[in-house]
């Protein structure tokens, strides 16, 4: 007499893992985007250091700018406010601390806080 072991997954257990690949695609195509606009925040803001005479603008010449480059990279999380200037014996510091926020499931958001900061030095 021979027995019959049953092998593989059962009918829930597909489900489950479907579910929990799902769950995570869905997290990654929440959060993809997010880091793709922090870099391009970084990348505005190292390119800064391109801009010719540089150090002899302003606040609001360099924020006027930035802002410009956002625009070309379709950045909407960063307000004008979020952006310091600092002017030191010509070294010019530019930081932007924002912070970008999604909803992921309704009553559940998923934030990302960012940081970024360059040194721009007088040549």
């Amino acid at each position: 007499m021979r027995i019959n072991k049953q092998t593989g997954m059962t009918g829930i257990g597909w489900v489950t893992v479907v579910l929990i690949i799902g769950f995570f695609a869905y997290l990654g195509l929440k959060i993809v985007p997010i880091q793709i606009e922090a870099y391009k925040v970084r990348s505005a803001l190292e390119r800064l250091n391109e801009v010719p005479h540089i150090t002899n603008m302003t606040k609001k010449e360099i924020v006027k700018h930035l802002f410009n480059q956002f625009s070309i990279e379709d950045i909407d999380s960063v307000k004008a406010e979020d952006i310091g200037y600092s002017k030191e014996k010509g070294v010019v510091t530019v930081t932007i601390g924002y912070e970008h926020r999604i909803q992921f499931i309704k009553p559940y958001d998923i934030i990302g806080v960012f940081r970024e900061k360059v040194r721009i030095v007088e040549r």
